[in-house]
C-alpha cells in the first residue's frame, strides 16, 4: 500500500529545518543542500513542496510567527494579560526565542538588497502586525476606544521596538542581555500607552484636529517609568528607540 503524505506536515517539517539550517549559515549562505540535510530529505523532494529558495525562507519565517502566536496564545489562555510578558514570547530574552530572532536578524540582513525579498518582507510585515494588533487589543482593553491613527501609531511603535530589540538580543548578546531587554521593552510599552492615551484625551476634548496625531513628541509629564532602581540604572547603552527606529521603520514595514 503507497505511503500517505501529509503535504502541509511534510513542508511544515522542512520548514522548521530550513530555519535551523538559516540560523546555523545565514540566508545567503544556506543552500538547499543544507536544508535537505538538515531536514532530513533529498533536494529533489524539497522541489517537490516548494517554489524555490525564496519559497522556503518565506515558509521558515512564517514559522517564526507560528512559533511566537503560539506561546502569545498559551499565556492569554492563561489568563496573562501584562502586555510586557506577552510580548516577552517575541524578543530574544531566553534561549528557546534565540533562534527565532537570529533568523529575522539574517533576513533583514538581505531584504535591502534583494527586491524578491523586500516584497515577501512587505507581507510578513503585514501577518506579523495582525498578531500584535490582537495581542494589544487584549491586553489594554482601553484602547479599543482610542482614535484609530492614536491606535495604529502605538502599534507602530511597538512592533518597531521589538524589531530593534530582536537586533540587539542577537548582534550584541553582551550588552543586551535578557534583563535589558526586558526592562527597555517594559519601559517603552509604559510610554507608548501613555502617550496613546494622552493622545485619545485630546482629541476628545478637542485640543487636537481630526488625524492631526503628534507622533514624534511623547509627553511624559506625570508618565512612571518603573521604581527609583529601575530609574537611576547604572546601565549606559543606547537605548533602541534611537539605534534602530529610522532603519527600520524604513526597510521593514516594507
Amino acid at each position: 500500500m503507497p505511503k500517505i503524505i501529509d503535504v502541509e506536515l511534510t513542508r511544515l517539517r522542512i520548514a522548521k529545518a530550513a530555519g535551523k539550517a538559516i540560523a546555523a549559515k545565514g540566508i545567503s549562505a544556506v543552500t538547499m543542500i543544507d536544508i535537505a540535510n538538515a531536514a532530513g530529505v533529498t533536494t529533489g523532494m524539497i522541489t517537490h513542496y516548494f517554489e524555490g529558495k525564496a519559497d522556503i525562507i518565506a515558509a521558515a519565517l512564517r514559522v517564526l510567527f507560528l512559533n511566537m502566536e503560539r506561546r502569545i496564545t498559551h499565556l492569554l489562555e492563561k489568563g496573562e494579560t501584562d502586555l510586557a510578558t506577552l510580548l516577552d514570547a517575541a524578543i530574544p530574552a531566553s534561549k528557546s526565542h534565540v533562534e527565532d530572532s537570529v533568523i529575522w536578524v539574517n533576513f533583514w540582513g538581505v531584504i535591502a538588497a534583494d527586491p524578491e525579498f523586500r516584497k515577501l518582507n512587505a507581507t510578513l510585515h503585514r501577518e506579523g502586525t495582525k498578531i500584535y494588533d490582537r495581542v494589544i487589543r487584549a491586553a489594554w482593553p482601553d484602547s479599543e476606544q482610542w482614535p484609530t491613527d492614536v491606535f495604529e501609531t502605538a502599534l507602530r511603535s511597538i512592533v518597531t521596538f521589538v524589531f530593534g530589540l530582536s537586533a540587539g538580543g542577537v548582534t550584541n548578546r553582551a550588552v543586551w542581555t535578557t534583563s535589558v531587554l526586558r526592562s527597555q521593552l517594559e519601559i517603552h510599552l509604559r510610554m507608548v500607552r501613555h502617550w496613546a492615551q494622552q493622545q485619545a484625551l485630546m482629541l476628545y476634548r478637542g485640543e487636537l484636529g481630526s488625524g492631526a496625531i503628534n507622533s514624534v513628541h511623547m509627553s511624559m509629564e506625570g508618565l512612571e517609568l518603573g521604581s527609583p532602581r529601575r530609574r537611576t540604572s547604572s546601565y549606559s547603552g543606547v537605548c533602541p528607540w534611537s539605534l534602530f527606529l529610522s532603519s527600520f521603520t524604513t526597510v521593514c514595514h516594507g
